[in-house]
């Protein structure tokens, strides 16, 4: 059967697991089983219910959520290419488009004196990056995301290892830190090495706050929550700081500001997750969170006396199933064909959400219309979305996780489908509107796939390597997020090398993006409805799978599954 958890202590005494299986015992010997006290199953989730500290855990994500969208969509602003009216005695002609203008700059050959306009003072305005040259500003968006990428890994094992809590606050000041030492940039270079550091700290914070927020909600309500409570609202709020801010080293210091109040709230009104606790071991430390918890939610009727031997037998239960203390790992993520097969899944449906997403998301200026509206247009569809489809989680059974995923890659294949008939038919110019509506329908669409397959990932992944699985998914967005400049690199590169009389070419390479992006969005939805089970209204996997079933580092098998036999019958409660 299962492994003990990853934050088991590895020096813990054979009398402690003695101790926490004679819990197991005493009840029944009077005849009762523990679990059925009451009349009542007491497992873990039976505790977490909607109430006064669930909403508490909702505000913290709120303000824990709003530092990772500054942080993720910062470059949006900082990284908007401008457009050139005019280049030393050279006026441009207003109707032509961006990459227009950069192909007359390309004939010329020479600009040492731009006249610019821009909505945002970006980076690229600062240090001069515009055409070919704005490409290294793409460049720096793909580097800073390897901090992202490494601070999902890193911080998936300190969640794991020192707790949730933990983990939550040192990524919230090492991004407060991050963005001043980012304001002190002077060029490009120093420019990306500080947004690479605090890009470890905002991977970090992702990776832990979303296993945080599902261990502390009601199964009932995971769905809806996480449609309500998540980065969909947060863009418009951003568009209006950066409209304010006007510039990006203002930017930067109101992004600072913004990490101090969820810091400030989770210390002083939240506790350690509980599951968490249990795992490591740390009965009577989860029994006295348990039970501020249900006091600020006005519940404490649901204590009983059997609360600490309940949370005993479900520690016993993963320290029984294996006698061998295990430091739980990456690989562990693929230690049965079914849990390969769950980590290859997700983590696919990661990186091909995140080419859609941050390609259109990164190139928000080339689109017609302002930067600002374009973002809050993008926000207030995808939480309408996230808020429709919720509610409908809620209130009928048949909708569940793949019916959400699934429909919003289908908007996306419609929407993506469009713009590419567009170019096909040379009616980009004619019908520009609807091509910018179709891709921010697209990119509003990859919102709800995020969520959903979040909330997959913490449904399946087992309680001892939870965290790091949803860190490793993660791992796989940021590679999307890395990769999703260099997909529109193929447009700007053949255009520069053709001519104009050779326009139907250079249409056809303007919609291979998104030729690409429905590819991609095919597999997705595919691997995700074939290969996934429907999760929904299931508790979470609190135990590994048995060690027979293991491909590898199984160890002896015969023994460890004679030694779970004897307790078979003791922790059958807890496995209905």
């Amino acid at each position: 059967m299962s492994q003990p958890s990853s934050s088991s202590d590895p020096e813990t005494p054979e009398s402690e697991l003695e101790e926490s299986l004679n819990i197991l015992e005493k009840p029944l010997k009077n005849g009762k089983k523990v679990s059925e006290a009451n009349g009542e199953a007491h497992g873990l989730d039976d505790y977490i219910q909607m109430g006064g500290y669930v909403l508490l855990v909702c505000l913290a994500a709120e303000l824990l959520i709003l530092p990772q969208v500054s942080s993720m969509f910062y470059m949006m602003y900082a990284g908007a290419a401008p457009r050139v009216l005019s280049c030393d005695n050279t006026v441009f002609d207003s109707q032509l488009e961006g990459k227009e203008i950069c192909f007359e700059i390309d004939q010329i050959g020479n600009c040492s004196h731009p006249n610019f306009q821009y909505q945002f003072k970006s980076i690229n305005v600062e240090y001069n990056y515009f055409c070919d040259t704005s490409k290294l500003v793409k460049n720096s968006i793909s580097i800073q995301m390897i901090g992202v990428l490494t601070g999902s890994i890193v911080f998936g094992q300190i969640s794991d290892s020192f707790g949730r809590k933990i983990g939550t606050q040192f990524a919230s000041i090492g991004m407060f830190i991050g963005w001043l030492i980012v304001v002190q940039s002077r060029n490009l270079l120093h420019f990306t090495v500080s947004r690479t550091i605090l890009g470890f700290f905002t991977g970090g914070s992702v990776s832990v706050i979303n296993v945080f927020i599902m261990e502390n909600i009601p199964k009932k309500h995971r769905m809806w929550i996480n449609m309500a409570i998540t980065w969909s609202p947060n863009m418009p709020i951003y568009s209006l700081f950066a409209w304010i801010a006007g510039d990006w080293k203002t930017l930067a210091y109101i992004n600072a500001f913004v990490c101090l109040p969820g810091f400030f709230f989770f210390q002083f009104f939240i506790h350690e997750s509980p599951r968490w606790l249990v795992t490591k071991g740390k009965i009577s430390e989860a029994v006295q969170v348990l039970k501020r918890q249900l006091k600020t939610s006005n519940q404490l009727h649901l204590i009983h006396e059997d609360l600490e031997d309940n949370l005993n037998m479900e520690y016993a239960k993963t320290v029984k199933q294996n006698t061998r203390k295990t430091k739980f790992s990456y690989y562990h993520l693929f230690v049965t064909p079914r849990l390969a097969i769950t980590t290859a899944a997700l983590a696919y449906s990661y990186w091909a959400t995140s080419i859609i997403n941050y390609g259109v998301l990164f190139n928000m200026e080339k689109l017609s219309g302002s930067i600002y509206w374009n973002s809050v247009w993008t926000g207030l569809m995808r939480y309408a979305c996230n808020l429709s489809f919720g509610w409908a989680d809620l209130k009928f059974k048949r909708i569940g996780r793949k019916f959400i995923h699934t429909s919003g890659l289908v908007i996306i294949f419609i929407s993506l489908s469009v713009v590419v008939a567009c170019y096909a038919l040379h009616m980009n110019h004619e019908m520009k509107d609807v091509i910018r509506i179709s891709i921010l329908l697209a990119s509003s669409m990859t919102s709800q796939i995020y969520i959903a397959d979040g909330i997959v990932a913490n449904e399946l992944f087992p309680t001892p390597i939870r965290t790091i699985g949803y860190s490793f998914i993660q791992t796989w967005n940021r590679v999307g997020v890395v990769c999703s400049p260099f997909i529109f690199y193929l447009v700007s590169a053949k255009k520069l090398t053709l001519s104009s009389a050779t326009c139907f070419q250079a249409d056809y390479w303007l919609a291979l993006p998104f030729c690409c992006m429905i590819f991609f969005s095919l597999i997705d939805t595919f691997s995700f409805e074939c290969l996934l089970p429907e999760t929904k209204g299931r508790h979470l996997v609190e135990h590994m799978p048995p060690r027979h079933e293991w491909w590898f580092g199984a160890g002896k098998v015969d023994k460890i599954v004679e030694e779970e036999e004897d307790v078979g019958e003791e922790l059958r409660p807890l496995e209905a």
